[in-house]
């Protein structure tokens, strides 16, 4: 599973699962509502093998905070993601 991380953009792909994704996305949210990012989920794929498995982005309406940024990347190694952080400064 990959997870990417711009700006204002959180991107899981490649879980062969819902579960996978449910599991983080419980802990994510919280967090995103709570430091006030108003996260809008996007859902696509399918877990057919050669697929590239389910994907969801999490457009932000802001950028994340360098903080914030540290924590969705721990919260998402943690859940077995390798995390690319994209256009960070």
């Amino acid at each position: 599973m990959i997870g990417r991380i711009t700006g204002s953009t959180i991107t899981l792909q490649e879980a062969m699962n819902y579960w996978d994704l449910r599991s983080v996305l419980e802990v994510l949210n919280p967090l995103l509502v709570e430091h006030g990012y108003e996260p809008v989920f996007f859902f696509e794929g399918t877990p057919v093998l050669g697929q590239g498995g389910f994907s969801v982005i999490i457009k932000l309406s802001k950028e994340l905070a360098p903080s914030d940024r540290r924590l969705v990347k721990r919260i998402l190694e943690a859940n077995g993601f390798k995390v690319v952080e994209e256009d960070q400064r």
